[in-house]
């Protein structure tokens, strides 16, 4: 009730478990993965945009997104300049930077 937490975005697109998508990728809103990206996630400059990676997600490439929640896999540097959540299953192989 008093948690400092803010309550978790909408989702605007699914990226499902059984999907892969090839190229950099650029989004607006909330965005949840659950499958594979091989390639840059960035979302659009000055629009209020959060990621949210599960456990089965993983990126092949850096992301740029002011909110991150990350419980899958990413290999490239993340750069969160709002918040970033790590969760007890999430792998990094890069640099995190977040403000």
């Amino acid at each position: 009730m008093f948690s400092k937490d803010p309550k978790p975005g909408r989702i605007d697109t699914l990226i499902g478990k059984a999907s892969r998508v090839n190229g950099d990728l650029g989004f607006a809103g909330g965005l949840h993965l659950d499958g594979a990206i091989a390639g840059n996630v960035q979302s659009e400059p000055g629009v209020r945009s959060s990621l949210s990676v599960s456990e089965s997600g993983s990126i092949e490439g850096n992301v740029d997104v002011p909110s991150v929640m990350l419980n899958g896999q990413v290999k490239g540097d993340i750069h969160a300049r709002e918040r970033l959540v790590l969760g007890a299953n999430a792998r990094v192989e890069g640099d995190v930077f977040y403000g």
